[in-house]
């Protein structure tokens, strides 16, 4: 039995003393294609860090997959 894709997002983390006492934001973007490299996501996560004028920290892939129950 395999595991089932639901749903991808990318959980960017960006880094700016403007942020809370820890100086850092996360944002989520949901919806992430499939077939999405480490490397694509990571340029995306710096292109907004850019925009945004802060540095990026961290980008973490979350996926929730479905478990097949009974016999398949």
């Amino acid at each position: 039995m395999n595991f089932a894709l639901l749903e991808q997002s990318v959980q960017y983390t960006f880094l700016n003393s403007k942020y809370s006492k820890d100086g850092t934001k996360s944002r989520i973007l949901k919806n992430v294609r499939e077939g999405a490299t480490a490397g694509n996501l990571a340029k995306v996560g710096a292109a907004l860090a850019q925009l945004q004028g802060d540095d990026l920290g961290a980008a973490t892939l979350i996926q929730r997959q479905g478990i097949p129950i009974g016999d398949e």
